[in-house]
Parts: C-alpha cells; structure tokens; sequence
C-alpha cells in the first residue's frame, strides 16, 4: 500500500506541485474577504462586497473570458510560428477596451453604483484600480500558461498572494484596515508582480508585437463566447447578492458573503485543476489512450480526494467561525455547510469542461451557465422572501446540482463519441 502510494505520488508530482503552489496562490482571494470580516462590522463588509462584486462582473465578462481563447489559439500559434506575438497583441487590444469601456461606466452610472454599494464617490474610484490590477494579473498569468509555463505561473500568482497579505498585514499595522486601503491592494500586488516576473518571460517569443487581423478576429470570436460564460458565471456566483439586496439588510448580506467567500475558494480549488489540464487535453485530443486516462483515473483519484476534503470542511466550518468571528457571524457556517453539496456537483462534472472547451463546443457551456443564471435568479426570488439569505444557500445547491446532471448527459451524448 505504502509503496503503491509513493509510486502514484510520483507520477502525479507536476500536478501537485502545480496545484499546491496554485491553491497558495489562489490564498489571498480566498483569505482578504476573510481577513477583513474579522476587522469590519457586517454593515462595512457588506458594502465591500457589493463594491467588489461590480469589479468581479467585468473582470469575469470582459478579463477572464479573453484568457482561455489566449491560451488555445496562442498553443496553435506557437505550433506553427515558434511564437505568440500575434494572440499577445491580440490580447492586449481585448485588455485595454475592457478597461475603457469599465471607466465609461464609472462615469455614466457613478449614482447608481454609489446606491447599489454603499461605497462613497471617492470608493468608487477606486474601483477602476482594482479591475486594472486583475488585468494585470490575468495577462501575465495566460502569457505563462500559453508557453506552457505553469509552475512559473503558479509561482507568479502565489507571489502576488505573498505580497497582498504582507501590504495587509503592514496597513493593519500602521494604520488600520480601510476599504480604501484594501482597494489599493488588488492594484499594487499585481503590477509589483508583474515586475519581478517579468524578466522570467520568454520575450522572443512574445516580442516584437504582431497585429494579425485574422487572428484578432479569432479572438474576438471565441471570447464573445467566453465573455457569455463569464457573465454568466459571474452572474451565477454573485447574482443572489442581486436579489438579497431587495430583501434583506446590509448586515445579513454581510453574513451570506462571508459564507459565500468559503465556497467559492472551494471553485477556486477545481478551476486550478481544470486550468491544469487545459493544455494538456488541447495537445493530447487525439489520443484516445491520454483521454481516456484522464477521465478514467486522474479524475476518479482527484473527485475522491475533493470528497474527502469537502466532508472534512463540512463538520469542522462551524468550529472555525465560532474561533475566527463575533457571534454575529455564525450563521455563515450554515451557509457554507449548504453550499458544500454544491461543491460537490461542480466538482463531479468540472472534469468535462477541458475537453469541451478543447472540443470548441464551448458554445454548450455558456449556454448552460446562462440557463442556470435565470434559475437561479428565480428560485432566488422565490426562496429568499421568505428564507431569508438562507434560500440564497439553497437556490445555490440546487442550481449547481442540474448544471452538473446537464453536463453529464451532453457529455455523453455529443461529447464522449468522438473521443
């Protein structure tokens, strides 16, 4: 048994060293919110949150959803070229009309967003350095994953983690815990970052800049696509705040946040795992051997680890929040215990996403998130009236459990015979 441990260890080093430098990376995400529920009254972090939730929609429909098309189309481009100079310009065009079009907004709407968040006008300035900050962020990280670097991506986002808790820690201690402080964080991290990394780049294969029209339009074309997903995904994990907001006081947004905040560093978790396997799965699409491996053992060992640790999560939650937080706080563990069972669902079916994303059925995937969307707004509606953030919880779980039994079929069905 010890044996056949060590072996299957071995074999699965790049992965895990991958993943644990990526889940450190990935720690900051997940501990800030975390952190600052410690130091803010629930009044405040909701208004944090309500702040960052507008940040996280465009840079999930507008950021992300530029970063998968990168790395595929840069994979074929480096095939042929040697290089990725033409999907980096491309990229960079796609960056910069994210965060003109962020900065309009910020203009045309400055009252609806001071009203929707509770932010001042000041806060809401800021904003637009958060975005830019995961702009920065993402760029780098899809120029690493696209020259199949992954460790050093992995290295480059648990870098900007690193230094996002020491500006934490330091600001705590000078001058105390603002949102404003905090807001300036997601901007220096990341271009501080980003210039440590920088020399680590591979620039002959990145510079001198190509602007290929063809190429842009490929990249315009698969991440409209993207950008649905995104937004649906965005929409997805955040929507309840939408509907909460018409129901329920700041404070108990607050409550359901912070519970949210586990969760989603439970997505985190397999979105590292399916970014992983991304390349991997686009080079090896035609060897049935490879696919078949990969869903049949890689999968079956990860989805029975994700249990473990979820379960171990579910029971242990409420023992946290009672050490970490003020009694005020305590009913997020019950969220987070609700929202296990949703972890589990993506966590089934996430598997299934590298191989239609290489399969360019993406079109299915955003969809399907859309679809969820509008059902998890409704029964949002319906069970939040009269649960109270608690029927966000469950609205949540039962969302996530028909997107993972939708996948499942199409899988089957369209996907699976052509492997």
């Amino acid at each position: 048994m010890i044996k056949w441990m060590i072996h299957q260890a071995k074999e699965g080093k790049t992965l895990l060293s991958y993943g644990g430098i990526r889940i450190g990376a990935h720690i900051s995400d997940f501990l800030v919110p975390v952190i600052l529920a410690t130091q803010f009254p629930p009044k405040m972090f909701g208004a944090y949150s309500l702040g960052m939730m507008l940040v996280f929609f465009f840079n999930s429909s507008l950021i992300v959803s530029s970063s998968k098309p990168m790395v595929i189309l840069g994979s074929e481009e480096f095939k042929t070229r040697g290089g990725i100079q033409q999907t980096t310009a491309s990229r960079l065009i796609l960056l910069l009309s994210s965060l003109m079009v962020f900065i309009l907004c910020l203009i045309l709407f400055k009252n609806q967003v001071a009203h929707f968040s509770g932010l001042d006008a000041h806060q809401i300035w800021l904003l637009f350095w958060v975005l830019t900050g995961y702009g920065v962020l993402n760029f780098f990280s899809s120029l690493f994953l696209t020259l199949n670097q992954r460790i050093l991506e992995s290295t480059f986002l648990l870098t900007n983690a690193a230094i996002s808790l020491c500006y934490l820690l330091g600001i705590y201690l000078w001058t105390g815990l603002s949102i404003e402080s905090v807001f300036f964080m997601f901007f220096i991290s990341p271009v501080v970052s980003a210039c440590f990394f920088l020399p680590k780049l591979e620039l002959k294969k990145i510079l001198p800049s190509a602007f290929d029209k063809q190429n842009l339009s490929k990249m315009i074309h698969f991440t409209k696509w993207m950008m649905l997903g995104g937004a649906g995904i965005y929409f997805l994990n955040w929507g309840d705040n939408i509907i909460l907001r018409q129901f329920v006081s700041f404070e108990d947004i607050g409550i359901y946040n912070l519970g949210y905040q586990f969760f989603k560093g439970t997505l985190m978790v397999i979105a590292i795992v399916k970014l992983y396997f991304l390349p991997f799965i686009s080079q090896q699409l035609e060897r049935k051997e490879k696919i078949s491996a990969y869903l049949s053992v890689k999968r079956t060992r990860l989805s029975l680890l994700g249990v473990v640790f979820l379960g171990a999560l579910f029971f242990l939650i409420p023992k946290m929040m009672a050490v970490l937080y003020a009694p005020h706080y305590q009913k997020a563990a019950v969220v987070v215990q609700i929202l296990v069972f949703a972890s589990i669902c993506a966590l089934y079916t996430g598997f299934y996403d590298p191989i239609i994303d290489s399969l360019q059925r993406y079109r299915f995937i955003q969809l399907l998130t859309v679809a969820g969307v509008f059902f998890n707004l409704a029964m949002d509606y319906l069970l939040v009236r009269h649960m109270g953030f608690m029927g966000a919880a469950y609205a949540t779980v039962i969302t996530y459990f028909l997107l993972a039994l939708a996948r499942e079929i199409y899988f089957r069905k369209y996907c699976a015979p052509l492997l």
